[in-house]
Parts: structure tokens; sequence; C-alpha cells
């Protein structure tokens, strides 16, 4: 998987998990080592989901833009949703993915 925001790649992954949830878009979750470095900003946001629970947020800066709460994880997942604990996953309308034969 390749994951690019604002048309620059800002993770690639060959253990992306993809979470399917009835009603929802599918989310691609990538490990943090992933991510390219230094472009993700901790940022205060938190949010509970229905499923995965807490979801903890990131804002991506790259040298051309700014995405507030952008990416976010899930420390807490268990069950089901124990696969994407800690892993990372993006949003907005400047994301996009793009999966590629290995």
């Amino acid at each position: 998987m390749h994951i690019s925001f604002d048309d620059a790649e800002i993770a690639s992954s060959t253990k992306a998990q993809r979470l399917e949830r009835s009603g929802m878009d599918s989310q691609i979750f990538v490990p943090l080592d992933d991510v390219h470095p230094g472009i993700l900003e901790a940022s205060d946001t938190k949010r509970t989901d229905a499923g995965p629970g807490e979801a903890h947020f990131y804002t991506i800066k790259t040298l051309t833009a700014n995405g507030a709460d952008e990416a976010w994880y899930y420390p807490y997942a268990e069950g089901d949703y124990a696969p994407i604990r800690d892993m990372l996953t993006f949003g907005g309308n400047r994301i996009s993915v793009r999966v590629s034969q290995v």
C-alpha cells in the first residue's frame, strides 16, 4: 500500500491491514514504522468510535501542506479490532491510497 497526502507519498507498507465495517468506508491501517519520519505531530484530539474504541490523532505536516487530525490510531483496540491496535489510518480529501504488486 502507498498512502499519499496532497499528492506526496507519506507511507508505504507491505504490512497494511484493511478494516471493513458495515455501513462505513473501508480503512487502511499501516504500522507507524512504515510512515515517513518527521511528518506526524501529536494532537490533543481524541474520540471514541464504536468497535475499535478510543482514537488518538496526529496532524500531518509536510513541506507543502498541513492536515490537522488527518491521521489516527487506536491504542486500546481489542477483540476483532486487535490487529489494528497502534496502527495508523488516514482520512480527509487530500489522502489517497494506491495498491501495488510486491
